[in-house]
């Protein structure tokens, strides 16, 4: 009857740690990896290309439901043209065409726990500042041998500095510590600059991503 009652008890001092632990604020570091590409009336034969992000944030529980969670995180994102081939003759000529574009990004992300549970549903807002982008073109041409090309091209002054846009997404944490999520991210400004055009006439292409990622809060 003792050890039963030993081990109740136990038990109940681990729950209430554990829950105490959750509601408590906590400061954390994340990674993902990520889906990225261009979205807009102006983007066109587009495909993803595999991204990343690493930084930190900080939880900060409001009620037993509902919390908040800055970041910082550096991210890489941007996008690619579809791969095309043609096929001439006995020549076939591969053209690949790759945008990459790095920030750093502050999103703040509002979280809902339903019933207080270890699962939350995520949105907020996010600002990025762009620190670089490039364009990488290559070429392979075939007919007997193999010949390739490749061109690198600073873009930066192409690319606005800010973007702004919002995030979705969903989270568990596995234990006090441990969290997983995944995340939609739609941007909704014009990343496109030039000095020349209005906003209005510049070409409608944004930012969007999908990513999954985990945490570990300290």
């Amino acid at each position: 009857m003792k050890k039963l009652f030993f081990a109740a008890a136990m038990l109940g001092v681990v729950s209430l740690s554990a829950q105490e632990k959750t509601t408590t604020p906590q400061v954390g570091i994340k990674s993902s990896i990520n889906m990225a590409s261009f979205n807009g009336k102006d983007v066109s034969n587009n495909d993803y290309k595999v991204g990343f992000s690493a930084g930190v944030y900080g939880h900060f529980p409001i009620t037993e439901q509902f919390a908040v969670q800055p970041e910082v995180n550096f991210t890489r994102i941007g996008g690619k043209l579809k791969d095309e081939t043609t096929t001439v003759g006995n020549t076939t000529i591969k053209t690949k065409n790759k945008t990459t574009l790095d920030y750093i990004q502050v999103p703040v992300m509002f979280k809902y726990y339903p019933a207080g549970s270890r699962f939350n549903i995520e949105a907020g807002p996010q600002i990025g500042y762009n620190i670089y982008a490039s364009n990488t073109a290559s070429g392979s041409v075939i007919n007997n041998t193999v010949v390739t090309s490749e061109r690198k091209t600073d873009i930066k002054d192409n690319v606005k500095d800010f973007d702004f846009g919002a995030n979705f997404g969903v989270g568990y944490n596995v234990t006090d510590n441990i969290n997983v999520g995944a995340r939609y991210y739609m941007g909704l400004t014009k990343i496109s600059e030039n000095g020349s055009e209005s906003n209005d006439t510049k070409p409608d292409v944004k930012n969007h991503s999908f990513s999954i990622g985990v945490g570990y809060s300290f």
